[in-house]
């Protein structure tokens, strides 16, 4: 279960959103709750699915129910010598049993409660099971004595207080003391060590030589200075270009806005991951307006992907040279992957070497431990950008998922700009290919049984990382399923510049100015109350495919109407606040975040001796702590990796280009400065 506090742009908005949520709070909209009947017929009419009726009750009733998550105190255990284990049990009782029939009923409703037939378990054996113990303590106890005896021990006290019995069906470890060690280092993390030591010589004898030497001798060693970190603070605090044709001033705060509603979502995911102390808020909550509002967040990360495919198109339509479109596209991705793949592969070394190693608690293992070993074994699939796609359901920095679909998105929006550029009809052909994308995602999510965002992030399903989920792997990092972002990108590019070629100023029309500004609170308002399309419940076949297609394309059309108002000077309260001047520097360390929050949230959670607290306070004081610390941790990546290694590309480039130009004809030299361009 996920909260998002709602966030606004100025104080008058944040009074209005607030009284829209409330008004909304309780799924009282009609309009709402009509195109939800309408969608609810639909799918009974076409599919004949089964529809589970919501199961609830009182607190009396559900406290009588066993606690899901429990955890015994971890560092005190070992270091008494114990043994401590933790696992996953599956409930089971004889027909008769009224309070198992309770627990299959309310877990029926599997979209917003938690599987109450399956229990999570962290104990220390000697304190909460020495009467289960094995007949011979005197010596060392094996793994399988220590597993048989962690099942008995559950499985009497279910029998004893629930009249349940407990069958152990996952056992995440049992550990004494002499395992705490870490053990020898290995290959993959004296490399690491090793790299990041050449990183800081690099940087230190760079900013040496940046701040000694004349300007005269700076300008024949600046690959030398590439590591300089005084040249790398002026490059991030550096203001950005102002673009001549369209304002992209919004762009920086709406990729800063994007970035910290991943963060929040990402908080609360993590949370759900983890063990939990109270279930009951967070199921009871599943269905309130600002939780389906920040659950279904995750939309946003199609504006990443319109922000992307428009960048790329719209300097594409701007270029006058005549390079050749195989070199172009081969310079533009070459580019791309340098920008890109320094910090990226960085932080995937880190966290298949040395991240497992920085901490220590009860979920370590499980959370920490069991990631790591998935990027120790899957690493390659992230360097040639296919980690979304090559063993799907094993993730490892889940989050990077958006980096390979984006990459290969990016690839196809540009061979497509390539081939369309200069061409009529091009907003006709990239309609058309909107509309054949989602035509294929709901035959898919039909024939499939896929279902919308809101459903894949349901409880039990975050709990399994989504493992063996069709519907995450298809529509939800997959290059099908995020295409829709990718072309809204591309018509936005193309319906500027034929604005722009028809002398027509879209700014000047009254009525394009008001659907531009509604456009981004309609979005907002889509994402928060689209899941209502959808019954709580077993979701209707039709009604859940139906909403699985028209979701991503209805938030990214809506994104591009307002875009085109903004980049076109439409004023609104949301492009005032997205244009200011701070967003710059936050919006290049961006990256560096959407890398960084997961892990170090992650080994937050994972090292807490407690199940974790998760309610809207909570959240929102995690949201701002984790924002603030990936922020932080991700200005020396962008200083000592990723900005330098940019600068030593470009100036290698340059100096190839010169020596380049010094071997040919003059008059040919001529001819090249006129058609250079800004591509190149």
């Amino acid at each position: 279960m996920n909260y998002r506090p709602v966030s606004a742009m100025s104080p008058r908005v944040v009074i209005v959103l607030v009284i829209l949520v409330v008004a909304f709070a309780d799924g009282q909209n009609e309009i709402y709750q009509l195109t939800g009947k309408v969608f609810n017929q639909i799918g009974d009419g076409i599919s004949r699915a089964p529809h589970v009726a919501q199961y609830s009750f009182y607190d009396e009733e559900y406290y009588k129910m066993p606690h899901l998550f429990h955890l015994d105190e971890y560092d005190g255990c070992l270091a008494t010598g114990d043994a401590y284990c933790l696992g996953s049990f599956e409930l089971s009782a004889d027909k008769d049993n009224k309070l198992f029939h309770t627990m299959q009923r309310y877990s029926a409703n599997w979209v917003d409660n938690f599987n109450h037939t399956r229990l999570h378990r962290g104990l220390c054996l000697k304190r909460s099971c020495s009467e289960h113990a094995p007949p011979l303590l005197t010596r060392p106890s094996t793994h399988d004595e220590l597993q048989a005896w962690f099942s008995s021990c559950v499985n009497t006290t279910m029998q004893r207080g629930y009249n349940l019995r407990a069958r152990l069906y996952q056992l995440d470890y049992c550990k004494t003391s002499a395992v705490r060690s870490g053990g020898p280092l290995s290959a993959s993390e004296k490399g690491f060590a090793a790299a990041l030591a050449a990183v800081l010589a690099l940087a230190v004898v760079s900013t040496t030589l940046d701040l000694t030497l004349s300007d005269d001798a700076k300008k024949g060693a600046g690959w030398a200075l590439s590591w300089s970190l005084r040249q790398s603070w002026r490059t991030l605090t550096a203001p950005p270009p102002a673009p001549a044709d369209c304002d992209l001033r919004a762009f920086d705060g709406l990729r800063v806005f994007c970035m910290l509603c991943v963060i929040i979502e990402h908080v609360c995911w993590l949370a759900t991951l983890s063990y939990l102390a109270d279930t009951r808020f967070t199921e009871q909550t599943r269905r309130a307006t600002d939780v389906m509002l920040m659950t279904n967040s995750t939309l946003v990360v199609q504006i990443f992907f319109i922000m992307s495919s428009f960048l790329l198109s719209h300097k594409l339509l701007q270029d006058r040279s005549h390079v050749p479109p195989i070199r172009t596209f081969i310079q533009t991705m070459f580019n791309r992957i340098i920008r890109l793949s320094p910090s990226y592969f960085a932080v995937v070394w880190f966290a298949a070497s040395w991240w497992q190693r920085l901490g220590h608690g009860p979920q370590w293992d499980p959370l920490v431990g069991a990631e790591a070993q998935i990027c120790r074994n899957k690493w390659w699939t992230h360097l040639l950008y296919l980690n979304n796609i090559i063993y799907p359901d094993d993730k490892c920095l889940i989050q990077t998922w958006y980096l390979a679909a984006d990459t290969q998105l990016y690839a196809l929006a540009l061979a497509m700009t390539l081939l369309l550029r200069n061409r009529r009809g091009t907003t006709v052909v990239l309609a058309t290919l909107l509309l054949i994308a989602t035509g294929v995602t709901f035959a898919l999510a039909y024939i499939w049984h896929l279902v919308p965002t809101f459903i894949v992030h349901r409880p039990e399903s975050v709990r399994a990382i989504y493992h063996g989920d069709a519907s995450f792997n298809v529509l939800y990092q997959s290059p099908l399923g995020n295409a829709v972002g990718a072309l809204c990108g591309l018509l936005l590019a193309h319906a500027h510049h034929a604005l722009r070629r028809a002398g027509l100023q879209p700014q000047n029309c009254q009525v394009f100015r008001w659907v531009s500004v509604c456009a981004a609170p309609l979005a907002l308002w889509w994402a928060a109350l689209s899941p209502l399309l959808v019954p709580a419940g077993h979701p209707p076949r039709a009604a859940a495919a139906a909403l699985a297609a028209l979701e991503r394309p209805v938030f990214a059309l809506l994104v591009i109407l307002a875009l085109l108002g903004a980049i076109n000077g439409v004023k609104s309260p949301w492009r005032t606040w997205l244009s200011g001047r701070g967003w710059a520097f936050c919006a290049r360390l961006s990256f560096g975040a959407l890398l960084l929050h997961m892990p170090l949230n992650k080994a937050l959670l994972a090292s807490r001796i407690t199940p974790i607290q998760l309610d809207r306070q909570n959240a929102i004081f995690e949201w701002f702590g984790v924002a603030a610390i990936s922020y932080a941790a991700a200005l020396p990546l962008a200083l000592l990796v990723e900005i330098p290694v940019q600068r030593l590309h470009r100036e290698l480039t340059k100096s190839q280009q010169k020596a380049k130009q010094e071997r040919q004809p003059q008059h040919v030299q001529l001819s090249q400065k006129t058609e250079k361009t800004d591509m190149q």
